[in-house]
């Protein structure tokens, strides 16, 4: 998505939201280090119509996003990023993004920069890669309630208390975000038994034309989350994959039956047997018929 004239940054009706001067919070990182993970800015937009923001070198805080209602999207690096109601975005620093309201279903959004080192420990302890930024806290009032309460204190001057009680909500939200990463499936583990399932459903459907789509949707992933996922388990994208397996199987059937090759094909899930061959020679450096040939064993 591309700005125009319409599209905006900030100014919207009902709209509230607390920045603290750069040098504030400087100063309170440096001479407070049990707080080493502060809110710099915090706000609500509600109902965001014709949200937009580009930033093209990053941002040096950590963003988090909290959808309340409607949608919008994000592209982080070279990700992209849907967000509908009750889920979360994070934002990591340094990292070039834009993201935006839904045109046709605004959304309303709490967002929160946070400095700190501590920061880096927090996107850590969410185990989150550059594919997959999202959290899944559904219609949570413990989010809501949080962003209010730091919207409040930041809203409420720089005394000291003010700043300490601010950092330790945030510390409050981190932590709670946390949790609600490790309720959800994650880890070294869950992408193991998701790609082995995906696997299994590549082998049970060796005759379809299966979509990275199908793919994605069957390990309960996005695409791009899926793709990033899938190759680093296997070393292949999904599609090559499932096409290395079809050619593994028209393997066995050539070595094991006197099927023809056309039929060999349709068994695969090609109507066209010539570009059967073509895949098979990719894989292979050699056609069927030439694979057949070869005496094995």
């Amino acid at each position: 998505m591309t700005p125009d004239q319409h599209q905006i940054r900030e100014g919207f009706a009902g709209q509230r939201s607390a920045v603290l001067p750069r040098s504030v919070v400087a100063t309170w990182l440096a001479n407070d280090p049990l707080f080493d993970m502060v809110p710099s800015d915090v706000g609500l937009f509600p109902e965001a119509q014709w949200h937009y923001v580009d930033r093209p070198k990053g941002s040096t805080q950590l963003i988090l996003i909290y959808c309340v209602s409607g949608e919008g999207w994000a592209t982080i690096a070279d990700h992209t990023f849907r967000i509908h109601a009750g889920q979360a975005l994070l934002v990591p620093p340094d990292t070039p993004h834009l993201y935006g309201a839904d045109q046709h279903n605004p959304w309303t959004i709490y967002w929160i920069h946070l400095a700190g080192r501590k920061t880096r420990s927090l996107l850590q302890l969410l185990d989150l890669d550059p594919a997959s930024l999202m959290l899944y806290p559904g219609h949570d009032p413990a989010l809501p309630s949080l962003f209010e309460r730091i919207l409040y204190l930041l809203d409420s001057g720089y005394s000291d208390e003010s700043l300490r009680l601010a950092s330790m909500a945030t510390h409050q939200m981190a932590t709670h975000l946390v949790s609600i990463r490790h309720r959800q499936p994650h880890g070294e583990d869950s992408h193991r038994a998701n790609i082995k399932s995906v696997i299994d459903f590549m082998n049970k459907a060796l005759d379809k034309k299966l979509t990275l789509e199908e793919l994605a949707a069957h390990a309960s992933m996005s695409k791009s989350h899926f793709t990033y996922i899938f190759k680093k388990r296997t070393g292949f994208a999904p599609l090559d994959y499932f096409l290395r397996l079809k050619m593994q199987r028209a393997c066995y059937l050539l070595d094991t039956t006197d099927l023809p090759v056309k039929v060999i094909a349709m068994q695969l899930g090609f109507d066209d047997s010539l570009y059967f061959s073509r895949r098979f020679r990719l894989i292979h450096n050699c056609s069927p018929i030439q694979y057949k040939a070869v005496q094995k064993g």
